[in-house]
Formats: C-alpha cells, structure tokens, sequence
C-alpha cells in the first residue's frame, strides 16, 4: 500500500524562524543546517518532514529533528534511514513545498 504525504511552507516565515538558534536544533540536523545556504533550503527541509510525517498517518509523535533529510551526489533529497521511499521538494518564489511516498 502506497502513503502519500504533501506540505507546502511560506519561505518568510521559517526565514523568520531558522534566525532562532533554539528553532534550528530543534527542527534541523546538524547535516541538514550543513546542507541549507537559504532560507529556501530550511523551508524545502521543513515541508518534507511535515509531508513525511502526514504520509505516516500518525501525525507529529516525535521531534522533527528525528526525522532527518540529506540529499544525494545528484542533489535528490531522501529520508535517512527511511527505505521504500521517495522524496520531492520543490520551491517556487514564496513557497516550497514537499511530497512523501512510502510504500
């Protein structure tokens, strides 16, 4: 059975956010702070978490930072740890969103 997740995010306002060190920690690993050179970036991260989360049905059980996005040699993002898979953030002016399927 296939799950499926979706979350769109306003990039202002986790660009507001991520300027809290505490926000940071607590939403975003170390590899993806790493990873992340725009507000664009965090708010993609965000909204693929959120998605995965929603593709579990189970709503939001544990820290966001539990759940941890990378990105591939080719930049395709994937959920670390997280087989039977498949992840897709894209941005677009004031928005990034994400989708999540599990299968």
């Amino acid at each position: 059975m296939y799950k499926i997740g979706i979350d769109i995010v306003k990039i202002s306002r986790i660009e507001k956010s991520i300027k809290s060190p505490s926000f940071l920690n607590k939403v975003f690993t170390e590899k993806e702070r790493e990873y992340c050179k725009r507000a664009e970036n965090y708010a993609g991260i965000f909204a693929a978490k959120e998605a995965y989360f929603k593709a579990l049905g189970e709503g939001i059980k544990s820290p966001l930072s539990n759940v941890e996005i990378l990105h591939d040699d080719g930049r395709k993002p994937y959920i670390n740890g997280v087989e039977n898979s498949d992840i897709s953030i894209s941005h677009d002016g004031d928005y990034a969103i994400a989708e999540v399927i599990l299968w």
